[in-house]
């Protein structure tokens, strides 16, 4: 009697499981755009410099300028060209494009939990889904990425996943070729995307079963963009690269390893990071029975092997994406501790178990995310006042020379001249051993600016020069509160 009891309890537990996941099914878009816009609504104000770039790209499209930085200088200074291309009509309709990158930042980051949560339903896996995917929507590091096309990207590489796991071969294919254009390193999904499609029905048995097709539409979008690049700029990828290199060069500079470092000490730090690593390394254990699963762990370790290899500026943007590969580890351990618990204490101990956890783990993780949307870069409110002084007080054609060009250079709409070497290669090459200061007197001697913005407590440039302060007297001071001195715009005088 017991039995046939605990049998019918189990059938109706099911059947109401059954009815719950159809009811998310049929709302899964709904429930994207709801979730995107309560991130949105605590996060719209975040931001930091470097999106900023390449929001002035779509700007200056937008106002008939060509896709460009600078006018007139065909440099492709932007690694997320199809974002700029994205925020183009947006720029058109004058709207602020800071606010809507991070809308639509917040939108895919949703849309990319569903992607998790779609991958446990089509492997029959929906704890692992289920609890990847709220781990990925509210794990801190990658939302602090906002405004940059690191979201969108992170998003469509996990759908790149679905479709091929569902074995949707031209959507596949196509999806590859968007993701490059969207991020450059985008180009390291499509190995393990068509890798995934052979395993389907044992493709890879049948030479004429494999994926083709995705291979040649993924590889025809990436070489028509190359050669597209090649005839506008006069080269198929961002200079970007070269810079970031340089940038790894200077003494005490971070790079890609040592910024790994720091962000995973830093995480586990805190308890509740400590116990997502050891579930993670649990889930990594018990995968073997679960292998689908690792392809997103796997794309994980070959993106940081890349940067490690390329070894270029550990930038935290440069690690946020590796979450992909942390939240289906996490969620494999999840699925073990609810298959222990339902072995110890049957189904309702279990319910309870998995409740607990991740409802802990939401908790935790969610007033991370709320106090994320307190911490505001104070950078914004600066420099955006150097750039509307240097739109109000300096003719259009006048140069501008800074250390940080997204913010200040956006809002100025001035020819800038990059310390950091983003746009200006032989600047880059300056990079090293001197730093940003030797970098910094080359671009002013070889460039001559007629304005310098200049933050001299964080970067000191005049006051080893006299000349060079008694060319560039400080004509505005905005003030700072990262330092004690404000930040100083300097106008120059070259003709004597």
């Amino acid at each position: 009697m017991g039995s046939r009891f605990a049998q019918s309890s189990l059938i109706d537990s099911s059947s109401s499981q059954l009815r719950w996941l159809a009811v998310i099914d049929r709302i899964r878009w709904l429930l994207v755009g709801i979730i995107g816009l309560c991130l949105f609504a605590i996060l719209y104000q975040r931001g930091y410099d470097d999106p900023y770039i390449t929001y002035r790209y779509a700007h200056n499209l937008a106002h008939g300028l060509g896709f460009v930085y600078n006018p007139d200088t065909p440099t492709l200074s932007t690694t997320a060209p199809l974002f700029g291309l994205i925020l183009t009509p947006i720029a058109m309709l004058g709207w602020s494009l800071p606010l809507a990158a991070n809308l639509l930042g917040c939108l895919s980051h949703a849309a990319g939990a569903l992607a998790l949560w779609q991958l446990g339903r089509q492997w029959g896996d929906t704890i692992t889904g289920g609890s990847a995917a709220l781990l990925y929507l509210l794990f801190p590091l990658p939302l602090s990425t906002l405004g940059s096309e690191t979201l969108p990207a992170m998003a469509l590489t996990l759908w790149v996943f679905v479709f091929a796991a569902r074995g949707r071969q031209v959507l596949t294919g196509l999806l590859l070729g968007v993701l490059v254009w969207l991020r450059p390193d985008g180009i390291l999904v499509g190995p393990l995307a068509l890798l995934l499609l052979m395993t389907i029905d044992n493709n890879w048995r049948n030479p004429r079963r494999w994926p083709w097709s995705a291979a040649l539409i993924w590889i025809g979008i990436v070489l028509a963009g190359m050669g597209l690049a090649w005839i506008v700029y006069g080269r198929p990828l961002p200079v970007t690269l070269y810079a970031k290199q340089q940038q790894a060069l200077i003494p005490g500079f971070y790079d890609f390893g040592d910024r790994l470092w720091v962000t995973l000490t830093a995480h586990l730090a805190q308890p509740l990071y400590r116990m997502i690593l050891y579930l993670s390394v649990l889930g990594l254990i018990v995968s073997i029975r679960s292998w689908r699963w690792l392809f997103l762990p796997g794309w994980a370790a070959l993106y940081g092997l890349a940067y490690t290899w390329l070894h270029v500026a550990g930038y935290f943007w440069y690690v946020a994406p590796l979450v992909i590969g942390l939240a289906p580890l996490f969620g494999l351990g999840v699925r073990f501790c609810s298959d222990w618990l339902r072995r110890v204490g049957g189904m309702r101990f279990m319910v309870i178990g998995v409740v607990v956890l991740v409802g802990g783990t939401t908790l935790w993780l969610g007033s991370s995310v709320y106090r994320l949307g307190q911490q505001i870069d104070q950078r914004l409110t600066v420099y955006r006042a150097a750039g509307e002084w240097l739109a109000a007080n300096t003719s259009p054609t006048d140069s501008v020379a800074t250390l940080e060009i997204g913010i200040i250079g956006y809002y100025a709409q001035r020819p800038m001249v990059d310390f950091a070497g983003l746009l200006q290669p032989d600047i880059a090459a300056r990079l090293g051993p001197g730093g940003f200061g030797e970098a910094a007197l080359y671009a002013i001697d070889q460039y001559r600016p007629a304005y310098l913005v200049l933050q001299e407590q964080a970067l000191p440039l005049l006051s080893g020069r006299p000349d060079l302060a008694e060319r560039c007297p400080v004509v505005a001071e905005i003030p700072d509160p990262r330092y004690p001195a404000p930040l100083t715009i300097h106008a120059c005088r070259w003709d004597e």
